[in-house]
């Protein structure tokens, strides 16, 4: 599992090529970990405020890169393309910017039914990719060499 974790940060800004399940999901599961532990030790040790936030900023964006990255060559295994990754990962930032505009704009607005019903089918839709890109990154990668790269259980 360690090997896997540092083949993630290895490759954390290189989207060329296949990853195999192993090192897309033993990151994932170890991200969990470091996290849960990360977070148990922020509440038992006293560190300054301040310095927690920087090291959970530093640290998920770092892996929010990297799990691009890993998820296109994931992708790429089961010869996608790097759309849905695209769409996993610029859908959150564009709801933060619109909602983050739109306040800046009008401070005092409320959202009508209509903007309501937009942004609850939106989070359905971005749901529903999650959901299926969930299911693809668990399918079993093409045996044989495809316009990626060779498999990466044979290399």
């Amino acid at each position: 599992m360690l090997h896997y974790y540092k083949l993630f940060w290895i490759n954390a800004l290189n989207i060329k090529g296949r990853s195999r399940r192993k090192e897309y999901w033993y990151p994932f599961l170890m991200t969990v970990i470091i996290s849960v532990i990360a977070s148990i030790l922020n509440d038992v040790l006293p560190v300054p405020h301040i310095l927690a936030e920087i090291i959970y900023w530093v640290f998920n964006i770092a892996t929010i890169v990297a799990t691009f990255t890993v998820m296109v060559r994931r992708l790429h295994d089961i010869g996608m393309s790097m759309l849905l990754p695209l769409i996993i990962h610029l859908t959150p930032l564009v709801f933060l910017l619109t909602g983050s505009i739109i306040t800046l704009i009008n401070p005092q607005m409320n959202f009508s039914v209509g903007s309501s019903l937009v942004l609850i089918a939106g989070s359905l839709l971005y749901l529903v990719v999650s959901i299926i890109v969930l299911v693809i990154c668990c399918t079993e990668g093409h045996k044989d060499e495809n316009k990626y790269g060779i498999n990466p259980k044979t290399s």
